[in-house]
């Protein structure tokens, strides 16, 4: 299981790190003027930074907080139905939370919890949007297994997608790294317009990866955390939880990788 799925940068950003290490410098100062008996005024400052670290992950823990920020980035783009996606010249379909289990007999069971993606890119291709299905790919630590792309490749072909029409990008970590893969497979085979499927909170970053890659992209999200608004308000989402929590930083990651894209002049 990979629990550190982001680059390190963003990782220092978010609310877990930055809570803890206010917590910690507030805890230290305390501890610090204690030892040296030092004015209560003094001690009070660290008193307030530790609060002030715990005040933080409180807020990023509340479901609350939590669905307004999945809102934020689900209202970048519309759900959309199969039949009302215009032509295109291949379905992407992005890799994620995907894992994979050896069995004591050495065969391998694969697991993809983001597999909303796969089935409406198949939808989409079997409705004929496309000639071709394209599949990001992710690192697959386990040895002796196949790609994550290969065999999602295989399930496809059960579902009656040709194989010929099936590309498997290269495996990758990141989503940028991703998209290079899936790019270098995609451009000899003359892609312009492509339909993108990944998770809805996925969506407005990834669009504008690929459209750094110069190829027009047509919007197939899937995964919706939220009913399209903010869910309606009770006292039960001031309450912490740490799925709360996990939602809010990825949320975060999204934006900050979005507004890293801009900066960077990558993102479209």
């Amino acid at each position: 299981m990979n629990l550190v799925p982001t680059r390190w940068y963003a990782t220092l950003f978010m609310p877990s790190s930055v809570g803890l290490v206010l917590i910690t410098i507030g805890l230290w100062l305390i501890w610090r003027r204690m030892r040296h008996g030092s004015a209560a005024p003094a001690r009070a400052r660290g008193l307030w930074i530790a609060m002030l670290g715990c005040t933080e992950m409180y807020v990023f823990s509340t479901p609350l907080v939590a669905t307004w920020l999945a809102q934020s980035l689900e209202a970048q783009t519309r759900a959309v139905r199969i039949e009302d996606l215009p032509q295109a010249d291949a379905i992407v379909v992005l890799a994620g939370d995907q894992s994979v289990h050896k069995r004591d007999d050495g065969s391998f069971d694969f697991f993809n919890r983001s597999g909303d993606r796969f089935e409406r890119g198949v939808e989409a291709f079997l409705a004929g949007k496309a000639p071709l299905l394209t599949f990001g790919d992710g690192i697959n630590p386990v040895d002796g297994a196949s790609a994550f792309a290969d065999w999602q490749k295989r399930l496809a072909a059960r579902r009656g997608v040709p194989e010929d029409k099936i590309v498997c990008g290269a495996p990758a970590r990141y989503t940028q790294d991703e998209s290079e893969g899936v790019m270098a497979a995609l451009r000899p085979l003359g892609v312009k317009r492509i339909i993108l499927s990944t998770s809805a909170y996925h969506m407005m970053r990834a669009r504008r990866i690929y459209e750094g890659h110069g190829v027009e992209v047509i919007d197939l999200p899937c995964d919706m955390q939220t009913r399209g608004k903010a869910e309606q308000f009770s006292m039960t989402m001031l309450l912490p939880r740490g799925i709360a929590l996990s939602q809010s930083e990825t949320c975060l990651k999204e934006w900050l990788g979005t507004l890293v894209l801009i900066l960077s002049g990558k993102g479209g």
